[in-house]
């Protein structure tokens, strides 16, 4: 595995991973203190206008399905508790650090629209909150917009056929960067400080089976991930979306138990979507 890490910092040698914002920090030490306080952890995210403009964002979105909108980031954090306030932070951050132009922007939007569908998939899934669900949906691709901040033009035909061919995609990119984005994004995710679990379903989520994954929360994100992903690229590409991203939705379903009219109450909901700029 070691091996597997020093191979993905050469394929982005000349770039920083980035760092952790110092909201995320200063809001990780707070909330893990022994007497943690609603109060500072709003105003660690109020002092960030930015950040706090997209938590909010999110918090009022059909991600979190609130009964009434919420107008401030205390009565978020009061509505929602601690540790899930804390997810949405990191995934506003993680929005607000590769949204871009071009690729970059075209990876993040199909990202928002994975995070998004997890967020409803995770309604029947035992244990992964639809805050954990949509934190993940947007880092499992981290490791993408990495290779596309580092050379769009080189990068851009692999993302898009990894949305029609997971499985070759995953091999053609180590082909050309003895690495691939899901090896890339755990060292940003482990920088981040994000769960074990999650990053392993990182590493993971291009896995041609999930009955291959011996933990069943890291194989739940992994079947999440792989239905979200054949719900967009149904979506973005219809009659040209290939059998191996169907049969790649398929394991997803059949891991999550999930019947054809649930995904399809998930996809028409993502068709209804104005989240994204």
């Amino acid at each position: 595995m070691q091996q597997k890490f020093q191979n993905a910092m050469n394929a982005i040698r000349g770039q920083s991973i980035p760092e952790l914002p110092d909201e995320i920090l200063l809001l990780e030490k707070e909330i893990t203190s022994k007497f943690a306080s609603i109060a500072v952890v709003a105003e660690i995210i109020e002092k960030n206008a930015t950040l706090s403009g997209a938590v909010l964002k999110i918090v009022n979105s059909p991600v979190v399905k609130l009964a009434e909108p919420l107008s401030s980031i205390r009565e978020a954090v009061n509505i929602l508790g601690l540790d899930n306030i804390y997810n949405l932070v990191v995934a506003a951050a993680v929005q607000n650090l590769f949204g871009g132009q071009g690729l970059l922007k075209d990876i993040m939007d199909y990202s928002v629209d994975v995070a998004f569908c997890m967020a409803d998939i995770s309604e029947w899934v035992a244990d992964v909150s639809r805050d954990e669900a949509y934190m993940l949906g947007l880092f499992h691709n981290v490791g993408a917009m990495m290779l596309a901040s580092q050379d769009e033009a080189k990068y851009d035909g692999l993302f898009r056929s990894s949305m029609s061919i997971p499985i070759l995609s995953l091999k053609k990119e180590e082909a050309i960067y003895g690495s691939n984005h899901a090896i890339i994004g755990v060292l940003v995710g482990k920088k981040w400080h994000l769960p074990t679990e999650m990053l392993n379903a990182i590493m993971l989520h291009h896995n041609e089976k999930c009955e291959r994954i011996k933990n069943d929360n890291v194989r739940a994100m992994v079947a999440m991930i792989k239905v979200a992903s054949g719900i967009v690229s149904e979506i973005s590409l219809g009659a040209y979306r290939s059998a191996e991203m169907r049969d790649y939705e398929k394991d997803g379903m059949q891991e999550l138990m999930l019947e054809d009219h649930v995904v399809k109450e998930i996809r028409t909901a993502l068709m209804s979507y104005t989240f994204k700029d």
